[in-house]
């Protein structure tokens, strides 16, 4: 019997759209640093590229790996403008089939959120949403290794079994096959049909997240 509800935000309840890149680029010129292009591109380079290689998110080494990768010594308001920013990153709405889908889940399930990102930015962006009020716990990157890695998610499940929990999100690799290895259920939304075939039997597949009143 599931008994806890774990979701993830970006591209699952929140599209994160390339526009919000900018806010870089917004945040050099609000601190008067002087850039190139070029320069611009690497430093959104190194935001990237730190994501891919560190287990954990710390703002600070965050700062430090992009500093050493332009070879320069940006402040640490640098990194707090930009992360503010970007917790303000969010479309004017959501569907309202996305909120009573929420609702519904909330009456009949513990809900919480499995993050790699910044759990002070993403609760905000969720408060901006109304949607926080759904959730009871947010999980980040900066407590526990970063899905993939079998700790996130048995560190999400808290006090329950992992066979009493759901892990819903929209990549395969960091949600849906993490998940599975940690021994949760999990939902893959795949909003765009990306044809996919390995491992299907193993999880369910939506296309829209009220699909998920048909499964839980």
């Amino acid at each position: 019997m599931i008994k806890r509800v774990i979701f993830d935000i970006d591209n699952t309840l929140i599209p994160w759209e390339s526009e919000y890149d900018k806010e870089i680029e917004k945040t050099l010129d609000e601190l008067n640093i002087q850039y190139t292009e070029q320069e611009y591109k690497e430093i959104r380079k190194a935001f990237s590229e730190y994501e891919k290689v560190n287990y954990r998110f710390d703002k600070k080494l965050m700062l430090n790996y992009i500093n050493n990768h332009m070879k320069k010594q940006y402040p640490i308001e640098f990194m707090d403008k930009v992360l503010e920013r970007w917790g303000n990153c969010v479309p004017e709405k959501i569907e309202d089939s996305v909120k009573d889908t929420l609702v519904y889940l909330k009456n009949k399930y513990e809900m919480v959120i499995l993050t790699d990102w910044f759990a002070k930015e993403q609760i905000n962006r969720l408060k901006i949403l109304d949607i926080n009020k759904y959730f009871s716990q947010v999980y980040s990157a900066e407590k526990t290794n970063r899905k993939p890695f079998k700790e996130a998610f048995l560190t999400a499940i808290a006090d329950n079994k992992p066979e009493e929990c759901i892990m819903i999100g929209d990549s395969l690799e960091r949600d849906i096959n993490g998940a599975i290895n940690a021994g949760l259920r999990a939902v893959y939304y795949n909003p765009n049909e990306i044809p996919n075939y390995e491992g299907k039997n193993s999880y369910r597949i939506i296309n829209k997240l009220e699909q998920l009143k048909e499964i839980l």
